[in-house]
């Protein structure tokens, strides 16, 4: 039977606004707890996630598992030791950080402010051997948000001991983050808030200041799962993956990032499943794993996928909170999307923010990659000075997170994948192994890349 597609648009919207389960499916995920790799939350959210998929009637509901390197937190200590010995009670191990020696790591601190390229070259050659502190602020106006884990390749790079991450938003709230994927990093790396952070750059301005970290981690083989459903489409068609990462941080509830994305998944799977079998395009949902410990988990799906990702349309992320409902997309380069996708906005009368930007601490990033067109949600309050804000803190709590936003970014986020699941014509072209090369270099992210150890060509 053919879709009325006004009926449909009608249906979907009403169903989004008034549904009885989208911020109760939230709340379970953050009862859950963090939901971080290889911890009993994240085992219980998957085997819940499945469930649900099932009770939707999705089409062959399964687990794709894998083994990587899981990494523990155990004890973090912080102190200034000279001039004046002061503890920095904040302080967190970024995950991935290597242990120091027992006995602690002592270095003279270093701070390179914001850790951009041009501040690393004004210590060059005189970083080796000290402990680099950075913020977690990007300057206003510059090409993209810089990434941790960018700031802490560049340490790495110039020989640093240690590495000290300060949050730039205050409240007391140290920031945790990967420092690299799926392995273990480098050097020691610690994550500390604002007000520790100022109290240490201001005795830095007086003169040598020495910094002792004492930190203690564990790591071992641990697996690690995909949660996949499928609403049929017409045979020998095209697909269209939608997807958000389920894990969170051990800190916190991970309510925004990404317990808020994966409701979403939950709430698409839900409207479209009265639809299998009559879409033109397949809509597969994936509720990827271990996105926080490095992108790892997307990127292991893409690597077990490469053979049978042909038939892939297009890959929509949803990642990183829903604060004001949805506000755009970043387009990952894929520039022949910006008028379909304005044609669309223009016709739901909702004026959509559409950037080239690709995104490469994401889950679309590993499908950008292998050359499959993909776009990440962006929410409308985000402010880019704000970087993370919550995210990444033991804040990112369920109250952070409005209902009536979520229901705003069900019912624009139904609207654009019906009419992606049945637009008549290619969404976008498949890009080959050098014109993703290309696409990278005009963005400028090779140096970025590079330095996170990332760049894949």
């Amino acid at each position: 039977m053919a879709i009325d597609l006004n009926i449909e648009e009608i249906r979907l919207i009403g169903e989004a606004w008034t549904s009885p389960t989208l911020y109760s499916h939230l709340t379970t995920l953050c009862d859950f707890g963090s939901r971080f790799g290889g911890t009993p939350g994240e085992a219980a959210a998957r085997d819940w996630l499945r469930d649900r998929f099932s009770q939707l009637n999705l089409s062959n509901v399964h687990l794709e598992s894998f083994t990587y390197t899981g990494w523990h937190r155990g004890t973090c200590q912080v102190r200034m030791l000279t001039p004046r010995e002061i503890p920095l009670p904040s302080a967190i191990s970024l995950v991935y950080s290597p242990s120091t020696p027992q006995g602690g790591l002592r270095a003279e601190l270093v701070d390179v402010g914001m850790g951009t390229e041009e501040e690393f070259s004004t210590h060059d050659g005189k970083l080796t051997g000290k402990i680099v502190m950075v913020s977690s602020a990007s300057p206003e106006g510059s090409r993209t948000w810089i990434h941790r884990r960018e700031k802490y390749g560049r340490a790495v790079a110039a020989g640093a001991a240690g590495f000290l991450f300060v949050n730039h938003l205050p409240g007391r709230l140290a920031p945790t983050g990967s420092l690299r994927s799926g392995r273990i990093a480098e050097i020691p790396a610690a994550g500390l808030c604002l007000e520790d952070g100022f109290l240490l750059s201001r005795w830095a301005e007086k003169g040598p200041v020495t910094v002792e970290m004492n930190i203690q981690n564990e790591s071992r083989p641990t697996e690690a799962a995909h949660v996949i459903g499928e609403v049929r489409g017409n045979p020998g068609r095209e697909t269209i993956i939608v997807g958000a990462h389920y894990d969170g941080h051990d800190i916190a509830q991970g309510a925004m990032d990404d317990g808020s994305g994966v409701a979403l998944v939950l709430e698409l799977a839900r409207l479209f499943a009265p639809l299998a079998g009559r879409l033109p395009r397949a809509i597969r949902f994936i509720c990827f794993a271990v996105e926080e410990l490095g992108v790892l988990g997307s990127t292991e799906y893409v690597r077990q996928h490469a053979q049978d990702l042909n038939d892939v349309a297009l890959m929509l992320n949803i990642d990183g909170g829903v604060t004001g409902g949805v506000g755009g997309f970043s387009l990952s380069g894929f520039s022949e999307l910006r008028p379909l996708l304005r044609s669309w906005t223009e016709a739901m009368e909702m004026p959509l923010k559409l950037d080239e930007t690709i995104a490469t601490a994401t889950d679309a990033f590993p499908f950008v990659l292998a050359g499959i067109p993909a776009i990440n949600m962006r929410s409308r309050g985000r402010d880019p000075k704000l970087g993370r804000g919550f995210g990444h803190t033991a804040a990112d709590t369920l109250d952070k997170v409005e209902p009536r936003d979520l229901h705003d970014a069900a019912m624009t986020l139904s609207r654009l994948l019906l009419r992606l699941a049945t637009y008549p014509n290619p969404l976008a072209r498949r890009r080959t192994r050098d014109k993703v090369r290309q696409m990278l270099i005009e963005h400028d992210l090779e140096r970025p890349l590079r330095a996170q150890d990332k760049w894949p060509f």
